[in-house]
């Protein structure tokens, strides 16, 4: 039944909103995790977005494990899901770090003309914590939150937002950083790995280190 379809993914949403409320240790090292990536690698700058997303997954699914719901990262093979549950099911994890812009659920090019939001989300959003929702829970509202763009599906950040405020139960309370403008510590991932091979190819490294 339409009303069941999503249950197995509410109630691990649940386990690990409950766990992660009630161990501070844990609910610190997830903050902690988000925090750190945000600061080195500012989304202010678009290649880092990518980078950024992808560790995010990493520190969920390390926070679903650490609950007692083994999970993996299936995010670099899978199109529409980030996260599968050993026992069944699988989440989207979309990242909303500051401003009033859309958040995209689905890349539209090479998709039907019928694609939609039909996936269980996980949503990081500064200022709210780790939120969930998905196409039934969010009924009511579905067709004010949900927008088809020209090249995507987008959520519009301010209703997930007013959602998930009115919604408390589906949000974990854990501190989510804004993203700050880049500065002398930030990094952007093409440059390190660039680095690290050049180290392997002397010459290469050395005719960009003396370049006039």
């Amino acid at each position: 039944m339409k009303s069941d379809r999503f249950q197995k993914k509410r109630r691990a949403f649940r386990r690990l909103r409950d766990t992660v409320h009630a161990d501070s240790e844990l609910r610190a090292e997830v903050e902690a995790a988000l925090s750190e990536v945000l600061r080195l690698y500012p989304t202010n700058l678009r290649e880092n977005r990518f980078v950024v997303g992808g560790v995010v997954e990493v520190i969920l699914v390390a926070a679903f494990c650490a609950a007692g719901v083994p999970a993996t990262d299936v995010g670099p093979a899978e199109k529409r899901v980030d996260i599968e549950l050993r026992g069944g099911g699988s989440f989207s994890v979309k990242g909303h770090f500051g401003g009033s812009g859309d958040i995209r659920v689905i890349n539209v090019l090479g998709e039907s003309a019928a694609a939609a939001w039909t996936d269980p989300t996980l949503f990081i959003i500064s200022g709210i914590g780790i939120g969930y929702a998905d196409p039934d829970l969010v009924s009511a509202e579905y067709s004010e939150m949900v927008k088809r763009q020209r090249d995507a599906v987008v959520i519009r950040a301010s209703r997930i937002k007013r959602w998930l405020r009115s919604n408390t139960d589906w949000v974990i309370g854990c501190i989510v950083p804004e993203r700050s403008p880049p500065n002398e510590n930030s990094r952007l991932a093409s440059r390190e790995i660039a680095q690290a091979i050049l180290d392997s190819t002397p010459r290469l490294r050395w005719a960009l280190e003396h370049a006039k």
